[in-house]
């Protein structure tokens, strides 16, 4: 790879060097970033790169896989009696992890220098083809973000206890979801994407108003992708088998290729993936076992072009088809895991993206250029037989379509400041689409389309006021224009313009240099659109989020012990709710003001080099302080889907038994109680559970083997209240965790 960069401090020559080469590159000790470096030029790898430019100083590097590095202080080497230097013995066991960089704040902070909250999820942990996989394996480990549990590609997700209701419907999503720098969604529900050949995964909570503009009022999920490698190939094969108790099985694989078709200039990545997971719920009044098999088939591939060291350009696309047969959920009154149902409840969620991102390095100054269009079509089918005489049916088809730019220029300064500045691009156009009647014979009820574009400025800075005080502040400022319409029909359209401003600003006080206090302010908003009740259309207004969060950081990947605790309190204005009528179907309305506040902790402890233990807690009181007129009777009532406790524990053990390693890792959930819904037919109780896994993977040679076992006590729970909207008035739907699972897995590297 041919390497271009001056001589300059060290933090902002690994950041130049890093954006280049698509690696890791994180500093332990933050004194070391003031240390300049020697200029590096000529064709080298990143490990030649970080030799020469820390060669004659008082800095080092550690390699701790293909594409991370850690620098760290030489160390000063001890002396024998007679004082000659003993030395230094390499390292054994696994490397500790390099410092955490928040590439969600868009110009690399690490992390000791972000003013907030963020969860880093380790993705070392996940393996894609188990069953708790995709956006869950997230919720499964961060306990802030929280989700429905309708099933794959049909679920919303939540931050820090921002959660609107348990529907879906036209209203936008509180979380915004990206895959490096590109948006993956606007008003849908999440896509679910398979979590395979993922870098980090990063959970910014929000409001995140400023740098990432409407639709992030809980947060912002940031999926990092492995980028190609311009010099060297490379390959995976994985398959896997599994077993579930009460339930058919399944099984899964994938295909990854790294091919450089001109070396250090151009190269091809691609990931190819599917699965199918068994079902577990069973329908005796069809004589039907496992109806609610789920088959998922994806890929994603990556073209990068890099004309020049300090250019590359990515040409990506990612496709992913989800299809579930039925749903899965069950009824009480029934045996475990059954339910009767007159007609199937099939699912769809298929995905499309195409990208387009342009990076431009000059010296500790970045140019980015991301632009993506999306293509997201969701079908839903239900049976509403309950309130009819015959079979008849519900469907619903969310067709989106999502075209957005955003350019930005970020600069990192050496003494831990910086700043980023932007503009944005976006339009979003959505058409709903249903139908009601006997099966044969559907009648169309009115749809509606939703159409938003919008244009924004954006920006923001982190100054050094005191050696160890920072401040940050920025806003975005953002012209909106809506289109509302009514599908099918002569009714004109609904147009609307608004002018948004999100300002953020923070403090940090870095007491030691472990430990560190901050307090944060953010704003957030969503736009309003149009939807339908009963037979009429109606207009929904937008809504606002104003955070105030303080918190305390101790520790670094370096330490022992690491821990963080926060404390949030958010007004929510004019809460967006996605609900059912008591008829059973969808409408959207603003349900009225509330506030929620937040306590979360993280913790993670290293005994010995090779085990760590790690705990994280979230306590959430959350209320409908000013319910709109139609919702009166809910004044306090808690917002739906947010369990009032979370916590989690969980240990990673990398040992060896006989000569042979082994990587170990197990956990423990626990979701505390929650409500389905606003109003007094959805006020059913959810949660109260806890689940545990075990997985063990051994590599031998280019070879692992593994075996994963989820829901190891065979909790059965109840997930979530919610199935099918005609019956759910009922009160007796439940969703069971799935029955305990054992996957067989295998991989190799080539």
């Amino acid at each position: 790879m041919a390497i271009d960069i001056p001589a300059q401090p060290l933090r902002s020559a690994v950041v130049s060097l890093g954006t280049s080469a698509n690696a890791t590159i994180g500093i332990s000790d933050a004194s070391l970033g003031a240390v300049v470096t020697r200029p590096v030029r000529g064709r080298l790898t990143v490990a030649e790169a970080l030799a020469r430019m820390t060669n004659g100083t008082v800095a080092t590097f550690v390699q701790v896989d293909s594409q991370t590095f850690r620098i760290v202080r030489k160390p000063v080497p001890a002396r024998r009696p007679g004082g000659r230097p003993v030395p230094a013995r390499p390292s054994m066991g696994a490397e500790q992890p390099a410092e955490i960089i928040v590439s969600g704040s868009k110009r690399s902070a690490p992390l000791d220098d972000y003013p907030g909250s963020i969860s880093d999820v380790d993705v070392a942990t996940i393996r894609p083809g188990t069953l708790i996989h995709g956006s869950e394996a997230l919720v499964d480990r961060v306990p802030v973000l929280t989700s429905t549990h309708l099933g794959p590609g049909r679920n919303k997700l939540f931050i820090r206890g921002i959660a609107d209701s348990s529907f879906n419907g036209p209203t936008q999503a509180t979380v915004g979801q990206y895959l490096g720098d590109v948006r993956l969604t606007y008003s849908a529900p999440d896509p679910d994407l398979a979590l395979y050949d993922v870098k980090s995964v990063e959970v910014l909570e929000g409001p995140q108003g400023t740098l990432y503009g409407a639709g992030s009022l809980g947060g912002v999920i940031r999926l990092e992708p492995n980028a190609p490698v311009l010099d060297r190939w490379s390959g995976a094969i994985a398959a896997g088998g599994t077993a579930t108790a009460h339930g058919a099985p399944g099984v899964d694989g994938d295909l990854l290729i790294n091919a450089p078709l001109v070396t250090d200039r151009l190269a091809l990545r691609m990931v190819a993936y599917g699965s199918i997971d068994g079902g577990y719920i069973n329908d005796p009044g069809r004589d039907l076992r496992a109806i609610n098999r789920t088959t998922t088939r994806g890929g994603r591939a990556t073209l990068r072009f890099a004309p020049a060291s300090d250019w590359t350009i990515d040409a990506g696309g990612v496709l992913q088809f989800i299809d579930s047969r039925d749903g899965q959920y069950g009824l009480r009154g029934f045996p475990p895991y059954e339910r009767s149902s007159v007609i199937a409840q099939p699912f769809d969620n298929d995905y499309a993206l195409g990208s387009l991102v342009v990076r431009h390095t000059m010296g500790s100054t970045t140019l980015t250029s991301a632009t993506s269009v999306i293509s997201h079509d969701v079908g839903s089918t239900y049976d509403a037989s309950p309130s009819a005489a015959e079979p008849t049916r519900y469907q619903e088809d969310h067709g989106i379509s999502v075209f957005s730019n955003e350019t930005r220029l970020a600069h990192s300064a050496s003494n831990g400041g910086g700043w980023v500045a932007g503009v944005e691009l976006l339009r979003s156009s959505d058409k709903l689409r249903r139908t009601l009647g006997p099966v044969g014979a559907d009648a169309s009820l009115t749809g509606t389309s939703n159409t938003v574009e919008e244009a924004s400025l954006f920006g923001e800075a982190t100054v050094r006021l005191l050696p160890r005080l920072f401040a940050t502040g920025g806003g975005r400022i953002g012209f909106t224009r809506q289109t509302g319409g009514v599908l099918d029909s002569g009714t004109g359209d609904d147009h609307r313009h608004d002018v948004s401003i999100l300002p953020s600003g923070g403090l940090l006080w870095k007491l030691r240099p472990k430990l560190s206090l901050f307090v944060r302010y953010q704003e957030g908003y969503r736009p309003g659109g149009l939807a339908v009740q009963a037979s009429s259309v109606q207009r929904f207004e937008a809504d606002s989020v104003a955070t105030w969060e303080a918190g305390v950081r101790l520790g670094d990947p370096e330490s022992k012990f690491m821990a963080s605790a926060s404390l949030s309190y958010a007004h929510w204005e004019d809460i967006q709710a996605d609900l059912v009528d008591t008829n059973g179907l969808p409408f959207t309305t603003n349900i009225g003001s509330g506030r929620v506040v937040g306590l979360e902790i993280l913790s993670s402890w290293r005994p010995f080099r090779s085990l760590s233990i790690d705990g994280a807690l979230f306590l959430n009181d959350s209320n409908l302080s000013k319910p709109a007129a139609a919702f009166a009777g809910e004044k306090d009532a808690t917002l739906p889907n947010i369990a009032d406790l979370t916590a989690r524990a969980g240990l990673a053990w990398h040992g060896t038994i006989l000569r042979q390693p082994f990587d170990l890792t197990a956990s423990i959930n626990y979701v505390g109680h929650s409500r389905l819904g606003v109003g007094a037919a959805l006020d059913l109780k959810q949660g109260g559970y806890a689940d545990t896994a075990l997985g063990v993977s051994i590599p031998i040679g280019r070879f692992t083997i593994s075996i994963d076992v989820s829901n190891l006590l065979g909790t059965r729970g109840n997930i979530f209240s919610f199935g099918d909207p005609f019956g759910v008035a009922t009160g007796d739907q439940v969703t069971p965790l799935r029955p305990r699972s054992v996957r067989f897995g295998g991989a190799f590297a080539f």
